[in-house]
Protein backbone atom coordinates (compact mmCIF):
# COMPACT_ATOMS: atom_id res chain seq x y z
CA UNK A 1 0.00 0.00 0.00
CA UNK A 2 2.95 2.72 1.04
CA UNK A 3 4.04 1.64 -2.66
CA UNK A 4 1.30 1.92 -4.48
CA UNK A 5 0.99 5.99 -2.63
CA UNK A 6 4.85 6.59 -3.34
CA UNK A 7 4.27 5.42 -6.75
CA UNK A 8 1.04 8.13 -6.97
CA UNK A 9 2.72 10.58 -5.12
CA UNK A 10 6.05 10.31 -8.06
CA UNK A 11 4.28 10.55 -10.78
CA UNK A 12 2.11 13.88 -9.71
CA UNK A 13 5.50 15.42 -8.63
CA UNK A 14 6.94 14.34 -12.04
CA UNK A 15 3.96 15.46 -13.69
CA UNK A 16 4.23 18.73 -11.80
CA UNK A 17 7.84 19.50 -12.96
CA UNK A 18 7.67 18.03 -16.33
CA UNK A 19 4.29 20.12 -17.43
CA UNK A 20 5.86 22.52 -20.43
CA UNK A 21 4.07 24.25 -22.98
CA UNK A 22 5.26 24.65 -26.35
CA UNK A 23 4.84 27.78 -27.73
CA UNK A 24 5.77 29.78 -31.27
CA UNK A 25 7.26 32.91 -31.49
CA UNK A 26 5.98 34.77 -34.99
CA UNK A 27 6.05 38.20 -37.20
CA UNK A 28 3.15 40.14 -36.16
CA UNK A 29 3.34 41.35 -40.23
CA UNK A 30 4.38 38.39 -41.95
CA UNK A 31 2.66 35.83 -39.46
CA UNK A 32 6.02 33.76 -40.27
CA UNK A 33 8.09 32.38 -37.10
CA UNK A 34 10.94 33.59 -36.56
CA UNK A 35 14.50 32.07 -35.91
CA UNK A 36 17.10 33.28 -33.39
CA UNK A 37 14.78 35.08 -30.75
CA UNK A 38 15.95 35.35 -27.44
CA UNK A 39 13.15 33.95 -24.84
CA UNK A 40 14.12 34.72 -21.16
CA UNK A 41 11.80 32.82 -18.83
CA UNK A 42 11.39 34.30 -15.00
CA UNK A 43 13.41 31.68 -14.03
CA UNK A 44 16.84 32.78 -15.36
CA UNK A 45 16.72 30.44 -18.52
CA UNK A 46 17.45 31.95 -21.67
CA UNK A 47 16.21 30.11 -25.26
CA UNK A 48 16.83 31.06 -28.55
CA UNK A 49 14.91 29.52 -31.25
CA UNK A 50 15.29 27.45 -33.87
CA UNK A 51 14.16 27.16 -37.46
CA UNK A 52 10.86 26.60 -36.87
CA UNK A 53 10.38 29.11 -33.75
CA UNK A 54 8.91 26.63 -31.26
CA UNK A 55 10.38 26.57 -27.67
CA UNK A 56 8.83 25.07 -24.26
CA UNK A 57 8.40 27.30 -21.21
CA UNK A 58 7.47 25.56 -17.74
CA UNK A 59 3.69 25.58 -17.14
CA UNK A 60 4.31 27.60 -13.90
CA UNK A 61 6.59 30.18 -15.78
CA UNK A 62 5.22 34.05 -14.46
CA UNK A 63 6.80 36.18 -17.26
CA UNK A 64 8.75 35.81 -20.81
CA UNK A 65 10.88 38.39 -22.31
CA UNK A 66 11.76 38.48 -25.86
CA UNK A 67 14.35 40.46 -27.80
CA UNK A 68 15.96 40.43 -31.10
CA UNK A 69 17.64 43.07 -33.05
CA UNK A 70 14.40 43.58 -35.92
CA UNK A 71 11.92 43.24 -33.33
CA UNK A 72 10.40 45.59 -30.37
CA UNK A 73 11.36 43.98 -27.22
CA UNK A 74 8.25 42.33 -25.57
CA UNK A 75 7.40 41.12 -22.14
CA UNK A 76 4.47 38.75 -22.24
CA UNK A 77 3.04 37.57 -18.40
CA UNK A 78 1.23 34.28 -17.94
CA UNK A 79 -2.41 35.59 -17.73
CA UNK A 80 -1.84 37.32 -21.45
CA UNK A 81 -0.93 33.54 -22.96
CA UNK A 82 -3.90 32.79 -24.55
CA UNK A 83 -3.02 30.76 -27.67
CA UNK A 84 0.20 28.68 -28.67
CA UNK A 85 1.28 31.48 -31.38
CA UNK A 86 3.05 35.18 -29.52
CA UNK A 87 3.40 37.95 -32.14
CA UNK A 88 6.33 40.40 -32.29
CA UNK A 89 6.49 43.98 -33.95
CA UNK A 90 9.00 44.74 -36.43
CA UNK A 91 10.91 47.66 -35.84
CA UNK A 92 11.20 49.00 -38.81
CA UNK A 93 7.39 50.22 -38.27
CA UNK A 94 9.01 52.08 -34.82
CA UNK A 95 10.56 55.08 -34.59
CA UNK A 96 14.28 55.35 -34.04
CA UNK A 97 14.63 58.74 -32.44
CA UNK A 98 12.17 61.83 -32.04
CA UNK A 99 13.95 65.39 -32.50
CA UNK A 100 11.58 68.46 -30.60
CA UNK A 101 12.14 71.64 -32.23
CA UNK A 102 11.44 74.31 -29.85
CA UNK A 103 12.45 77.47 -27.98
CA UNK A 104 13.91 78.01 -24.55
CA UNK A 105 10.96 78.63 -22.30
CA UNK A 106 13.02 80.30 -19.29
CA UNK A 107 13.71 83.39 -21.78
CA UNK A 108 10.08 83.86 -22.69
CA UNK A 109 9.24 83.15 -18.67
CA UNK A 110 11.82 86.51 -18.23
CA UNK A 111 10.20 88.43 -21.25
CA UNK A 112 6.98 87.67 -19.58
CA UNK A 113 7.68 89.07 -16.52
CA UNK A 114 8.97 92.59 -17.38
CA UNK A 115 5.69 92.77 -19.38
CA UNK A 116 2.41 93.93 -17.45
CA UNK A 117 -0.40 91.84 -16.98
CA UNK A 118 -3.70 92.50 -18.48
CA UNK A 119 -6.66 90.65 -17.20
CA UNK A 120 -8.35 88.22 -19.23
CA UNK A 121 -12.40 88.27 -18.68
CA UNK A 122 -13.08 84.81 -17.48
CA UNK A 123 -15.14 82.96 -19.91
CA UNK A 124 -18.70 82.23 -19.50
CA UNK A 125 -19.50 78.48 -18.86
CA UNK A 126 -21.73 77.31 -21.04
CA UNK A 127 -24.80 75.53 -19.81
CA UNK A 128 -26.11 72.32 -20.94
CA UNK A 129 -29.54 71.17 -19.66
CA UNK A 130 -28.96 67.73 -18.90
CA UNK A 131 -32.02 65.19 -20.61
CA UNK A 132 -33.11 65.86 -24.29
CA UNK A 133 -32.70 68.66 -26.44
CA UNK A 134 -36.61 68.80 -27.26
CA UNK A 135 -36.14 72.33 -29.64
CA UNK A 136 -33.66 70.02 -31.80
CA UNK A 137 -36.00 67.23 -31.87
CA UNK A 138 -38.81 69.46 -33.32
CA UNK A 139 -36.33 70.85 -35.60
CA UNK A 140 -34.90 67.25 -37.19
CA UNK A 141 -38.60 66.32 -37.46
CA UNK A 142 -39.56 69.65 -39.44
CA UNK A 143 -36.39 69.58 -41.38
CA UNK A 144 -36.86 65.55 -42.30
CA UNK A 145 -40.88 65.42 -42.86
CA UNK A 146 -42.75 69.05 -43.36
CA UNK A 147 -39.89 71.11 -44.52
CA UNK A 148 -39.57 69.42 -48.29
CA UNK A 149 -42.99 69.42 -48.82
CA UNK A 150 -43.48 73.49 -47.86
CA UNK A 151 -40.30 74.06 -49.76
CA UNK A 152 -42.00 72.00 -52.87
CA UNK A 153 -44.77 73.75 -52.48
CA UNK A 154 -43.02 77.34 -52.12
CA UNK A 155 -41.38 76.77 -55.24
CA UNK A 156 -44.47 75.81 -57.47
CA UNK A 157 -46.27 79.07 -56.06
CA UNK A 158 -43.02 80.87 -57.41
CA UNK A 159 -43.07 78.95 -60.84
CA UNK A 160 -47.10 79.58 -61.17
CA UNK A 161 -46.23 83.63 -60.37
CA UNK A 162 -43.81 83.46 -63.17
CA UNK A 163 -46.15 81.82 -65.50
CA UNK A 164 -49.15 83.90 -64.92
CA UNK A 165 -46.95 87.35 -65.16
CA UNK A 166 -46.13 86.15 -68.63
CA UNK A 167 -49.49 85.29 -69.31
CA UNK A 168 -50.76 88.97 -68.90
CA UNK A 169 -47.49 89.98 -70.77
CA UNK A 170 -48.83 87.73 -73.71
CA UNK A 171 -52.59 88.93 -73.20
CA UNK A 172 -51.27 92.58 -73.25
CA UNK A 173 -49.38 92.43 -76.10
CA UNK A 174 -52.35 90.07 -77.86
CA UNK A 175 -55.04 92.76 -77.10
CA UNK A 176 -52.63 95.62 -78.35
CA UNK A 177 -52.21 94.14 -81.71
CA UNK A 178 -56.14 93.73 -81.64
CA UNK A 179 -56.96 97.03 -81.15
CA UNK A 180 -57.65 99.60 -84.19
CA UNK A 181 -54.94 100.98 -85.05
CA UNK A 182 -54.83 104.80 -85.27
Amino acid sequence: MMKLYLVVWLMLWCSEVFAQRRLVVASLESKVPQRDIKVRIDNGNEIVTPWNGEFEVPDTFRRIAFSHPKFQHRYVLHDEVKSDTIFLIPTFHAVDEVVVYGTDRSKQMMANIMRPATPKEPEVPQFVPPGPDVIALLMWTWEHTFGPKVEARHRRKQALKVVRQKEQEYERKWDALKAPQK
